[in-house]
């Protein structure tokens, strides 16, 4: 018969370990399915040439269809604060929102007209648009100021008056400039969630193994008793 003594401060503290490891490997897997499911929603989310279409129609799916059309931006614009490869300032301003049926009050929609670097310069304007809620605000942001026009925060409310405009008569949502996958999935693909998985795993592993090792070493484990 298998003669086993465990070394109980120890064991405790390997189940514990072990069961950590074991959940961040089930974990990340699980992050590799929703990263493969994000991705393939937005290959699937097709195009659309009006913003009417994008705002008034019906799209399944995590993400909305690419907008390839005009977008009639009139008075000032806004700098957001964002990382676009570089750190710089996300252009901003407001269209009016085109009405999904008749005598609908008039909505405005915030619209991403161009991205400028820290020198001042516009270096990219967007061809496309994609609608997105509006992004949360960092744990480090810093906070607005409307003075300077510099905006780290994206507040509704603020920057819709700034603008001289209803805070209610704002859409929930945003047209950003649409830039192909989001960073937060092309950053970190399925791929690497694949390998963080095999690496908690392994060390699952490895624990187990120096686990028993220990215990054979110092004869509390056995495959057969002592005569």
């Amino acid at each position: 018969m298998p003669y086993f003594r465990p070394l109980p401060v120890l064991t405790v503290f390997s189940v514990f370990a072990l069961a950590l490891l074991l959940t961040l490997g089930v974990w990340q897997m699980q992050r590799m399915e929703w990263k493969a499911q994000r991705i393939a929603a937005y290959a699937e989310r097709g195009a659309v040439t009006s913003f009417r279409d994008a705002l008034c129609g019906e799209h399944a799916g995590a993400f909305g269809p690419s907008i390839t059309a005009p977008a009639p931006l009139a008075g000032a614009q806004l700098r957001y604060y964002a990382l676009r490869g570089q750190p710089g300032w996300v252009r901003i301003g407001l269209m009016p929102a085109p009405a999904c049926a008749p005598g609908e009050p008039q909505r405005y929609l915030f619209v991403e007209s161009g991205f400028e670097d820290l020198a001042g310069n516009i270096i990219a304007r967007p061809q496309a648009w994609r609608l997105e809620l509006f992004p949360r605000p960092g744990s480090f942001a810093s906070g607005n100021d409307p003075d300077t026009n510099q905006w780290y925060i994206f507040d509704r409310d603020m920057m819709a008056q700034a603008l001289d405009t209803d805070p209610g008569q704002v859409l929930d949502v945003w047209a950003r400039a649409d830039l192909g996958l989001p960073s937060s999935l092309s950053q970190t693909p399925p791929s690497k969630h694949l390998g963080y998985a095999v690496t908690w795993f392994g060390l699952a592993a490895a624990l187990i193994g120096v686990y028993l090792a220990l215990h054979i070493a110092r004869g509390r484990l056995r495959l057969a008793a002592r005569p």
